[in-house]
């Protein structure tokens, strides 16, 4: 009797232990299956690297969000995303200075002062060898203005910044200038135009992505490559001015890269840069800034800074985007302000001053902006408010006073 019950619970035992072998590898295994269907969440809220993707998918216009979303929010600090903005003035205009300090200060911006150069004072053995003469002579005024420029492009590598937005002193910008900013950023961290793919350092702390040498945002004159219009980056802004506000020879490039019709004054475009002149506003990235130094003065300078720029821009030895229509705009009074390189005989000094003043392919002017915002009339105020009548004397007193006067008289 005794054997038979020790088999009976020898072979209990065993059920039992095949029981809980089997309930506990049934949880193990479910436990994979929910850890695995997490990680397939996960995955689809978690940024690919460019390591984790076939060497042709970026060349198939693989779009890539960025790993930090809320990137482009660094716009909204004092430097718009950039690690300085830098501004060039001549030190005797500090007209220009004060509208600039006055400006920034409205729109959230702090800027740092790049002197302006006197060409007369550059010595004749600092001038860059010219040896295309493609611009034989340049006047001194166009030296100083080259020499302002690339003593900002040295003080970007001397300070060891990443990016640095450099623009000139008598210019305009939208009152919403962070968020044409914000916008600008979103776009170009999925931009359609890259040649390679982000870097993980672009994706987490480069508002703007670090695949360009300059940023053109503030030209007077503008075209694309003409063989290649099929590169172009198109997007919504509702900062963009209505066409009657945007001048003909931006309305042409826009055509030509496709953007016409009812899409004019909603859309704005990124395009490869090819014929940006004028300096008013760019960006550059350190590298930018060694591209430029190298070309624009170590082995030549052939001309104008911004039309030696255009020449680099289209022979390939930098590269660029242009924004248009551009974010920077020139301030304008009609009068010999406007311009340090030449002075007219026949214009008036001042012409129709600040409060007269325009700028143009700007929505809303942050010049005109301010000035609204700032002005007052204290005592009108006062009236409206509504101050208390004052206390008119007694009926008695009046006459007293009164007869006290004839009297004495």
């Amino acid at each position: 009797m005794l054997p038979k019950l020790l088999h009976f619970y020898f072979f209990l035992t065993l059920a039992a232990g095949f029981i809980i072998g089997v309930l506990a590898a049934s949880y193990t295994l479910s436990q994979g299956f929910i850890d695995y269907d997490s990680d397939i969440d996960k995955a689809q809220f978690t940024n690919s690297t460019s390591d984790d993707l076939p060497s042709t998918a970026w060349n198939e216009s693989l779009v890539i969000e960025p790993a930090t979303p809320d990137l482009a929010s660094v716009a909204w600090n004092e430097s718009l995303g950039f690690g300085e903005v830098l501004y060039v003035s001549m030190p005797d205009r500090t007209d220009r200075q004060d509208a600039m300090n006055l400006a920034a200060s409205m729109s959230g911006l702090k800027l740092r002062l790049i002197n302006g150069i006197d060409g007369g004072t550059i010595s004749v053995k600092a001038i860059p060898d010219n040896n295309a003469k493609k611009w034989p002579d340049l006047m001194l005024s166009e030296l100083g203005c080259w020499r302002a420029h690339a003593d900002a492009w040295r003080y970007v590598i001397d300070s060891n910044i990443e990016t640095a937005l450099i623009i000139e002193d008598d210019i305009d910008w939208d009152k919403n200038v962070h968020q044409i900013f914000q916008d600008l950023s979103s776009q170009m961290q999925n931009s359609t135009l890259r040649l390679v793919p982000p870097t993980d350092h672009e994706q987490t702390s480069a508002p703007y992505g670090l695949d360009w040498d300059v940023l053109i945002m503030g030209q007077c004159y503008d075209a694309a490559h003409p063989k290649r219009l099929d590169l172009v980056h198109v997007y919504d802004d509702p900062n963009v001015p209505a066409r009657k506000d945007i001048d003909q020879q931006f309305l042409n490039q826009m055509e030509s890269l496709g953007v016409k019709g009812n899409d004019v004054g909603k859309k704005r475009l990124i395009s490869p840069a090819y014929g940006p002149i004028c300096t008013m506003g760019y960006a550059i990235t350190r590298r930018g800034a060694q591209r430029l130094l190298l070309n624009l003065s170590y082995l030549s300078l052939r001309g104008p800074v911004d039309m030696d720029m255009m020449w680099r821009l289209q022979e390939g030895k930098i590269r660029g985007y242009s924004i248009t229509p551009p974010l920077f705009s020139a301030w304008r009074v009609g009068g010999q302000k406007d311009s340090d390189n030449k002075i007219n005989p026949n214009l008036p000094v001042s012409g129709k001053g600040n409060s007269g003043g325009w700028s143009r392919n700007i929505k809303t002017s942050a010049r005109i902006a301010m000035v609204k915002e700032l002005e007052m009339d204290n005592w009108v105020d006062y009236t409206k408010k509504g101050t208390p009548p004052k206390k008119q004397p007694a009926k008695g007193n009046n006459e007293s006073r009164k007869g006290n006067a004839t009297k004495g008289s």
